[in-house]
């Protein structure tokens, strides 16, 4: 089923992308490939910020465990990406992070892909559903943390 035909208007763009749009189609309905981009574009926004460390506890304080002092993800510096429970910790700490600042996506899994075909990289497997009310379009990304720049590049699978 081709969801542009469901919605020949478009689907709407994030409220960021509206007001400083790059391209006219934001300002419109985008298609459902746009729509995988864009999410693909405010995930390596997320995965390329760190979390502000307070030294107090933040379970006092849940409202802010889900506002703007809390976006992006932990330092992973001391972490092993050849120790299964560092592995885990990585992706679990990504997933809570996508879930509480990406609406747009659910029933989020991050899995760690272990290859030696990127040779100091780290790379990541994304898979979720797109929010379309009222339907749930599985998507998939491919996250690549670039060793020389510390970077991440996050690519939609089609």
């Amino acid at each position: 089923m081709n969801l542009d035909h469901l919605y020949p208007y478009g689907f709407r763009s994030t409220l960021f992308d509206r007001l400083v749009p790059e391209h006219e189609d934001y300002l419109r309905g985008l298609s459902i490939q746009q729509l995988r981009e864009s999410v693909a574009r405010d995930l390596e926004d997320l995965l390329n910020s760190r979390i502000a460390q307070f030294d107090e506890d933040m379970d006092d304080y849940p409202l802010a465990k889900q506002s703007i002092l809390q976006f992006g993800i932990i330092d992973f510096v001391g972490l092993s990406t050849a120790n299964p429970l560092d592995r885990d910790k990585i992706c679990q700490s990504i997933e809570q992070s996508i879930a509480a600042h990406e609406p747009r996506l659910r029933q989020i899994k991050v899995e760690m892909l272990l290859d030696g075909h990127n040779m100091g990289s780290l790379c990541l497997s994304i898979q979720a559903y797109l929010n379309i009310h009222p339907l749930y379009e599985p998507v998939f990304f491919d996250a690549l943390l670039k060793p020389t720049t510390q970077q991440y590049v996050i690519s939609a699978r089609t």
